[in-house]
């Protein structure tokens, strides 16, 4: 696994995401993904939108309270942190390995809420 979920990514209570210390250096955008704002519905809500995209169609998604930015289409998944000096994305995924991080971290967020 390239990353491991944590319900103290900042070292404070009350947020969700991504262990720093565990992202391989082209995932650390990932990092960005920390909230305080997730909850398993939001997390459903962003599935369920992906999984609806036709053909060409793509969106933008940039979580409350997260400096990750995300262009979604059917193929990949573009990923951007608001830190980052770069004019291109930080990096992509694969489409169905987006969703399967979604499921994980919805399950994770599920079980410590």
């Amino acid at each position: 696994m390239e990353y491991e979920f944590s319900k103290k990514p900042y070292g404070q209570d009350g947020l969700f995401g991504v262990k720093y210390d565990s992202l391989e250096a082209s995932f650390m955008a990932l990092f960005e993904i920390n909230s305080h704002l997730w909850t398993a519905e939001k997390i459903q809500l962003l599935i369920d939108k992906s999984l609806s995209l036709k053909n060409d169609e793509e969106y933008e998604y940039k979580g409350d309270g997260s400096n990750l930015f995300m262009i979604i289409d059917k193929n990949e998944v573009f990923f951007y942190s608001s830190y980052s000096d770069k004019e291109e994305e930080d990096f992509i995924w694969p489409f169905d390995k987006f969703i399967q991080f979604l499921e994980d971290f919805k399950q994770f967020v599920t079980e410590n809420q």
